[in-house]
């Protein structure tokens, strides 16, 4: 037994000892005084009962509340005739005088015999006996509560130790109870940290440690997750550096082995490598980009945004590609402000700009607009491109999906992370053959 379960053990071993001490102090230390008052209470409703058999000379019913009170009974009026009491007994009940004057209330009184040196514990009550003043005495031996106390003693000890066994047996099992899942858990934790993820815990039960076994379920889940992305992330990073790592290679091993004086070759074979490295470039880029947005560590910087200027920007590093595919750029309603990181929302679009331009080949249009919203303003960026495929679009802002395109496959996962935290809505609108729209919502300036 240790840690928790050790420590709970004694704590039920505590609280139980606690309630038997409390217990033991008032049935033990504190019987005497407690039964004393018991037999008090009764001798007096004994002794009221008789008065009143006596003065209804019922001596049936005296008889009988006599006989169950198991006192010495004795009834005498002012003149010392006796009235009632048990048989045999007369007035030797070794009461001293002083006790017996005449009084209006109830006295309970304790007094040892003269001759039999027997301590007795008496009630002595005043009553009215045929209009004249009288006494009822009703007196039991000490001793006789003593034996009666120490009999609930020996009792008392019996049931004390039977408790304290049940006290014992029953820390023991409901320290183990709430350990065990516990132990489930350090189990599962010590699993998951040698790199199974694999591991379910099953533990239902609707409370704090089902709770915590519910969260360590959703985190081997988001850790076959996580584990599934970095060995796809290194699948994929390995195969999009190894093709152009390859490609400079194989041009760098050209250049060596070349002794022409070919400058044309010699361009072609020097500008393919750079093109590659250029890939490489942006590939490291997006994945550093993409790690640092999901770190939870960026903070958005807001500011007022002029949009149709983000826009003019963005469109003109894109002039080239716009003007070689012969483009037509179509924007309306952009003279509004949006509220907003700017180059992360330059990021942004610039990315989305980017696939909307890779998805048309020849001619096209290119459609940006805005929309005023309640306290927001809606921006919808559309192609007549290609379109995508419906069962690539609920992949689309997977990190890694492509789909049937080339590139790091970031761009949009990127967007997302971006727009998230700029707690935007955002989404994607597609049809093969006729082109997408994305769009997505800032806060109005």
């Amino acid at each position: 037994m240790k840690g928790i379960q050790k420590k709970l053990f004694i704590s039920y071993l505590l609280i139980g000892g606690i309630i038997l001490s409390l217990f033991w102090l008032t049935q033990v230390v504190f019987i005497n005084k407690i039964y004393s008052y018991y037999k008090i209470n009764q001798l007096k409703s004994y002794s009221e009962k008789i008065v009143e058999a006596i003065n209804n000379n019922d001596e049936r019913l005296m008889s009988e509340l006599i006989d169950k009170s198991n006192a010495r009974v004795i009834a005498i009026s002012e003149n010392n005739i006796i009235i009632a009491g048990n048989r045999g007994y007369g007035r030797g009940f070794g009461i001293p005088e002083a006790l017996l004057r005449p009084s209006d209330s109830v006295k309970v009184v304790k007094y040892e015999h003269p001759f039999l040196h027997i301590e007795y514990l008496s009630i002595i009550r005043p009553f009215l006996y045929n209009g004249k003043p009288a006494t009822l005495i009703m007196s039991i031996p000490v001793a006789a509560i003593n034996d009666s106390v120490n009999l609930f003693k020996q009792v008392f000890w019996w049931i004390f130790v039977i408790t304290l066994i049940a006290i014992l047996f029953v820390s023991v099992y409901m320290s183990k109870k709430f350990t065990r899942p516990i132990q489930i858990l350090k189990n599962a934790a010590h699993q998951i940290a040698s790199g199974n993820l694999n591991v379910k815990i099953n533990y239902k039960e609707e409370d704090e440690l089902g709770d915590l076994a519910k969260s360590m379920n959703t985190m081997v889940k988001q850790l076959s997750i996580t584990d599934k992305f970095r060995k796809d992330l290194i699948a994929n990073i390995s195969h999009d550096l190894k093709t152009p790592l390859g490609l400079i290679r194989g041009y760098s091993e050209m250049l060596l082995d070349y002794y022409g004086d070919d400058k044309e070759k010699r361009e072609k074979y020097l500008n393919t490598m750079i093109k590659e490295t250029e890939r490489m470039s942006k590939l490291v880029d997006d994945v550093l980009e993409l790690s640092k947005l999901q770190s939870g560590m960026v903070e958005i910087k807001e500011e007022n945004i002029d949009l149709e200027k983000l826009i003019s920007e963005i469109l003109d590093i894109f002039e080239i590609q716009i003007l070689e595919k012969n483009i037509n750029v179509k924007v309306n309603n952009l003279k509004l402000k949006v509220i907003a990181d700017r180059e992360m929302i330059k990021r942004a679009i610039i990315n989305i700009i980017s696939n909307a331009i890779a998805s048309m080949t020849k001619k096209g249009t290119l459609s940006i607009e805005a929309i005023p919203q309640d306290k927001n303003v809606l921006i919808k960026i559309s192609d007549t491109g290609c379109g995508i495929p419906q069962k690539d679009l609920e992949h689309i802002f997977d990190r890694y999906y492509k789909g049937n395109k080339s590139g790091t496959g970031l761009g949009l996962a990127i967007v997302k992370e971006i727009l998230t935290l700029h707690g935007s809505k955002y989404g994607i609108e597609s049809q093969e053959g006729v082109g997408t729209t994305f769009y997505f919502t800032l806060k109005a300036g």
